[in-house]
């Protein structure tokens, strides 16, 4: 069995924002504390994580202070989504582990680019690779629109008998964009806001009610929103939706049957 924890399911300015004076921010409810955006995959015989998000040492300490993961898949090379690096590499300094950071050669450069002190650390390996496989799965990543922030990966993972994708940046995809995540058994996909209301040009993120709107077309048996803004209100929101969309929450397991 697979089990996805999600260690943190925030946009990148996390919940409750800094200075924010809104509902969701200063009532602080625990549903609604959201670290900037991460995932926790366990299989059977070792655990990999997607992202690096700059709570990754925070988000350690809460869900996985047990075992080291042994590979990172990245999505994009944002901020939220790499700034995690040094301590994972200083983790596996630390342990004696080997880990490895997968990503498509283009996300590599850029990562390696930024953080060039981490390219001779002896534990740590970058491998530029558009195709994997772990366990049950073949892991492919798939270039997709992320609006004025430029592009991002989505990532399919495809199992004998099970499928599923994490697509946490994207925003009107085109046909051949959408064409891998389609008829998924489970789709996580990032939706920033409820009904963003900035026009397109200027953003990033698909909206809760934009993918409500193409749900015919996905034809997911399964959504999970993930990063997610302080327009949120889970406890608000979650009687909108219908009953196979639900909302992720900071360290949220989820079980797949393979």
């Amino acid at each position: 069995m697979t089990q996805l924890q999600f260690l943190g399911t925030s946009d990148a300015k996390g919940v409750p924002r800094i200075l924010c004076g809104c509902s969701v921010c200063q009532e602080k409810k625990a549903v609604n504390i959201r670290t900037r955006p991460s995932l926790a995959i366990r299989l059977k015989q070792e655990t990999i994580f997607i992202d690096l998000s700059p709570d990754f040492r925070t988000q350690c300490l809460r869900f996985l202070n047990k075992k080291i993961a042994s590979a990172v898949l990245l999505t994009h090379a944002h901020n939220d989504h790499i700034s995690g690096l040094g301590d994972y590499a200083d983790l596996l300094f630390g342990q004696k582990k080997q880990g490895a950071i997968i990503s498509p050669s283009d996300i590599i450069d850029t990562v390696q680019n930024r953080y060039p002190y981490l390219k001779n650390r002896p534990l740590l390996q970058f491998a530029g690779e558009s195709e994997w496989e772990i366990g049950p799965y073949k892991v492919t990543f798939h270039r997709v629109n992320h609006g004025f922030n430029g592009y991002s990966y989505g990532i399919k993972f495809t199992g004998h008998d099970y499928t599923w994708a994490y697509v946490s940046d994207a925003i009107n995809l085109s046909q051949q964009e959408i064409k891998p995540f389609i008829g998924l058994d489970l789709l996580i996909i990032g939706t920033s806001f409820w009904d963003e209301k900035a026009p397109m040009h200027t953003r990033s993120v698909y909206s809760v009610k934009e993918i409500l709107e193409i749900d015919k077309v996905l034809q997911a048996k399964t959504i999970i929103f993930t990063h997610l803004s302080h327009d949120i209100d889970v406890e608000k929101r979650k009687k909108e939706i219908p009953a196979h969309t639900m909302f992720a929450y900071d360290g949220m397991e989820y079980n797949l049957p393979v």
